[in-house]
């Protein structure tokens, strides 16, 4: 007969899981409380934890034996189709390598975030994402010392942290270049949430295209944002209440573009005959607006593949950030056309 007590010290989540006849992510959903599961699978997990001598919680450290086959995913806003997106890429991850994976947001607000983080340390998590927000450089670094993180968006090394830049002012120069080749000059901005990485870039690579074409950026043509429909919506009220002259409009994202477009049919400005338009992320639904919207294309699914596989190579002791993911690229449909003075 074995001992109980050396049993105890080498029981996993897996021998529960193999004892139980379920997967590993579906142990880890049961202690956890993820995700509902089943009392059939309930009974037997339980019954195989009693057996091993297996308690949640007692083993530390980051080892293979003491994995909880959870990931956290920190986002702001999980019901935008950016977002939603960025989930399924890390979903189709991590249920294929038996992981689970717990969400919480953070809705653009700091303290809101790190009561978030706070609470997915708290559930002991094995790594985590952080796909976007208002954290701090410093904050994140801090927050990696204690477990792995993937950060979206950022440019970010450490020890325990990888990031995975978003070709944001690329993008938006290819935006901006594309409505300046159709003889747009009057081109406004509308630009997304205040102080978001993405944002100051998608800004910069508006600037740079309009002083590589040696136009001047006017500041009067460029109105605050927030990434949402209604923020893109109020900017043209403001621009049409203000009396601006413009024929073209670079919006800092899809939704941004579509509130935008909304507010110019509801002042009899059709697009694209009287304003160009062009979004960024292509997120699903912009194919089917009407018109159909030209974007600018980030691979939004490959982005959250690329960072539930990133985390997990760090899990494993991969050293090195090396899955790629596709450049963005300018996509034309109905929403531009060349300018006629």
């Amino acid at each position: 007969m074995k001992d109980k007590s050396k049993l105890e010290q080498r029981s996993t989540v897996y021998d529960v899981a193999a004892l139980a006849g379920v997967s590993p992510s579906t142990v880890s959903r049961f202690m956890n409380q993820t995700t509902y599961v089943s009392d059939a699978k309930r009974k037997q997990i339980q019954a195989a934890m009693v057996e091993l001598g297996y308690k949640p919680g007692q083993q530390t450290g980051a080892s293979a034996s003491s994995r909880t086959m959870t990931i956290g995913v920190l986002v702001q806003h999980p019901d935008s189709p950016f977002y939603s997106t960025i989930l399924r890429g890390i979903e189709e991850v991590l249920l294929a390598q038996g992981y689970s994976h717990i969400i919480v947001t953070g809705h653009w607000n700091s303290e809101e975030e790190m009561e978030s983080m706070q609470l997915l340390l708290s559930r002991s998590v094995d790594g985590i994402i952080i796909v976007t927000g208002g954290l701090a450089d410093e904050q994140i670094v801090e927050f990696s010392k204690k477990r792995p993180i993937v950060a979206l968006g950022r440019e970010l090394e450490a020890a325990r942290l990888r990031s995975i830049k978003i070709e944001n002012s690329v993008g938006a120069y290819m935006a901006t270049n594309h409505l300046i080749q159709l003889g747009h000059r009057e081109i406004v901005h509308i630009r997304g949430t205040e102080g978001h990485p993405d944002a100051q870039q998608r800004y910069e690579g508006y600037c740079q295209a309009m002083e590589h074409a040696g136009l001047p950026v006017k500041l009067q043509l460029v109105e605050q944002g927030d990434f949402s429909e209604q923020g893109g919506f109020d900017a043209v009220q403001r621009l049409l209440a203000n009396k601006r002259q413009f024929s073209a409009i670079f919006a800092a994202n899809d939704l941004t573009a579509h509130g935008a477009m909304l507010a110019l049919y509801k002042a009899n400005r059709p697009v694209p005959e009287r304003v160009s338009v062009v979004g960024f992320d292509d997120v699903p639904g912009s194919a089917f607006f009407i018109p159909p919207l030209t974007t600018v294309r980030q691979p939004i699914f490959d982005t959250g593949y690329a960072a539930a596989l990133t985390i997990l190579d760090m899990l494993n002791g991969g050293a090195s950030n090396s899955f790629r993911i596709p450049p963005v690229e300018l996509v034309k449909r109905e929403t531009t056309q060349a300018h006629v003075l």
